[in-house]
């Protein structure tokens, strides 16, 4: 997880993300998560060749992901905090705030044929 770069003044705060700094792709799309019900997941699917970088620019939601080196869960709970989901990774989104709104920047557009939405497929595509 990145500490993200925050400027603070008399007139507020700036955060940012830059593309060949933090985030090592050219942003292709932005999307957002946002007013997701009590106790829903999101995620729960892996991307053969899409990078994303995820943001909570509002709330709270817990990150869970997997590769080929294993698990780890991660709480975005922070604006000045970003987390790269590299291709081939599964990824849970859990836990949202009821006030979140997750920005996620990904270095694709959308092409469901790269999508691996069957958590046994991912585990084979992996080769675990």
């Amino acid at each position: 997880m990145d500490k993200l770069k925050t400027f603070t003044d008399k007139r507020g705060s700036l955060t940012l993300v830059e593309s060949g700094y933090e985030i090592p792709f050219q942003i292709t799309r932005a999307y957002w998560i946002q007013n997701v019900p009590d106790g829903e997941e999101r995620g729960m699917h892996a991307n053969k060749i899409s990078y994303q970088y995820l943001v909570a620019v509002n709330g709270s939601v817990e990150i869970t992901l997997e590769d080929i080196d294993g698990r780890k869960t991660y709480n975005l709970d922070s604006k000045d905090k970003g987390l790269l989901v590299p291709p081939k990774t599964w990824n849970e989104l859990r836990k949202f705030s009821h006030d979140a709104v997750l920005l996620v920047l990904a270095s694709h557009t959308y092409d469901e044929t790269t999508y691996i939405n069957s958590y046994e497929e991912f585990l084979q595509y992996i080769g675990k």
